[in-house]
């Protein structure tokens, strides 16, 4: 007969972490209404299964007609337990030998979101190393990126949110206000870049980028975006934090990574939106200590 100790569940069993990963890539999608009607579904779409493990898709070199076409891509996510008991997750994307256009061309351009949730706490540290842009050139214009991969930073200390970090907000709003500051900003621009600290701890939602401003292109630059004349609105380095409360006292609170390097709004020489390397990451956490964690 077991005895009553045996039959009970220690305190360590009973709240031991558990965590389900999260994370999701594709190279390309894309809405054309001009001059071909299509959609482009994602391609090289990969999605991680919330055991974790790897995840590789490979695209063959693409081409639609003389509108967007590239060399070779692929995509990949993988989620393991690192040794010292964090749960890591990893999500890269990467497009080569891009043109869209003859207007938007590239050599490389690479995503990657990695993040790491430990085993005490509830908030994921984050890192986008491996980011870049490799000659990217529009309007046949050499184009300098000048990232920041530092916009979010460490995971915020005594497990406070990252909506909770004067920090991180800091660096969000600066670069807001930069923005702000350009001469012969367009009006869409002066009411889509007004920060609203507030809005962002309410919400739980902050956009920025990881593109602080690029220096020799074409067009009106502001920040991360370009204004091209004759073909739309150009943006690099999305970035979108997102956090959602725990449904229960064991759950932990979620967060997510959006990444999209290079986003098109097109609408004279051709008209739609493109989306070029998109990530999403994080994973689902319960259980376990109270000082950092989560995320989805």
């Amino acid at each position: 007969m077991a005895t009553a100790a045996e039959n009970m569940t220690t305190p360590t069993q009973s709240t031991a972490r558990q965590h389900k990963y999260h994370a999701k890539a594709y190279v390309l999608k894309a809405d054309l209404k001009h001059p071909v009607q299509t959609v482009i579904e994602p391609q090289a779409l990969v999605d991680l299964p919330e055991d974790g493990k790897y995840t590789y898709e490979a695209a063959l070199p693409y081409k639609l007609d003389g509108i967007i076409s590239y060399k070779s891509a692929y995509a990949q996510v993988a989620g393991h337990q690192s040794k010292d008991g964090a749960f890591s997750t990893l999500a890269t994307s990467v497009v080569e030998g891009l043109n869209i256009l003859d207007v938007i061309t590239a050599d490389r351009v690479v995503g990657q979101i990695s993040t790491d949730h430990p085993l005490e706490g509830r908030v994921p540290s984050v890192t986008f190393l491996g980011t870049r842009f490799v000659n990217l050139h529009i309007g046949g214009h050499k184009v300098e990126v000048h990232q920041d991969l530092d916009i979010i930073g460490p995971a915020p200390a005594d497990g406070k949110s990252y909506f909770e970090d004067p920090d991180a907000l800091a660096r969000m709003s600066r670069q807001y206000k930069k923005i702000l500051r350009m001469e012969h900003l367009p009006a869409w621009a002066e009411e889509q870049f007004r920060w609203d600290k507030a809005a962002a701890e309410t919400q739980g939602k902050a956009v920025c980028s990881l593109v602080n401003e690029v220096t020799g292109a074409p067009g009106i630059s502001f920040g991360h975006v370009i204004k091209l004349p004759h073909f739309g609105k150009i943006f690099l380095g999305e970035l979108c934090v997102e956090r959602y409360p725990a449904k229960s006292e064991t759950e932990h609170e979620t967060y997510h990574f959006h990444l999209r390097m290079i986003r098109t709004e097109m609408g004279s020489i051709a008209a739609g939106t493109t989306t070029v390397v998109a990530l999403d990451s994080n994973g689902t956490g319960s259980g376990g200590g109270t000082k950092g964690g989560g995320g989805h």
